[in-house]
């Protein structure tokens, strides 16, 4: 298999989200393609462990830890109950769900807001009797702008404020 091919398939089975007929997700694609790659010899171990940006992954570890210490001390608990207690009016709950998560996506990485976020707004939209998908959609949309804000907020700004010698 040549290079281009095994990027252009890994490649697409990242945009589809899974392998059809295999039990294989986003990262498991990830690992595949370079195990090929290193299997190919299109890629040495050597040049595979420096294409590893450690400073990332340290990063999103950290943050991680951070939120998981933040849901374990029942913060996230105390801003749902809070919610539900004040978002009366359906458009009330949609913009503190918007701000929330657009807000706290600046500054924790989105992918772990939206992870963490999920649940509680399941949560209040089962308490409060609503339909969760567009407060669920309002999660997606609002960390994705939101972590445009800050270096820390996607992989994507840290890697970037890496490579121009800002992070």
């Amino acid at each position: 298999m040549t290079p281009f091919i095994i990027f252009c398939a890994t490649y697409l089975v990242m945009a589809i989200g899974r392998l059809p007929g295999f039990r294989v997700d986003r990262a498991g694609a990830a690992i595949i393609g370079a195990t090929l790659l290193i299997a190919s010899k299109a890629l040495s171990i050597q040049q595979a462990y420096g294409a590893i940006d450690y400073d990332t992954i340290v990063l999103l570890f950290g943050m991680m830890i951070v939120v998981a210490h933040l849901r374990v001390s029942g913060f996230f608990t105390l801003v749902s109950a809070w919610v539900v207690e004040h978002a009366h009016r359906p458009i009330v709950l949609l913009a503190a769900i918007v701000f929330v998560s657009g807000f706290f996506s600046a500054f924790f990485v989105n992918d772990t807001m939206c992870l963490v976020l999920t649940p509680l707004v399941l949560d209040i939209t089962r308490r409060l009797r609503r339909n969760p998908i567009p407060y669920l959609l309002a999660v997606a949309m609002a960390a994705n702008i939101g972590s445009t804000a800050t270096i820390t907020g996607n992989p994507q700004n840290m890697m970037i404020g890496i490579f121009s010698g800002i992070g």
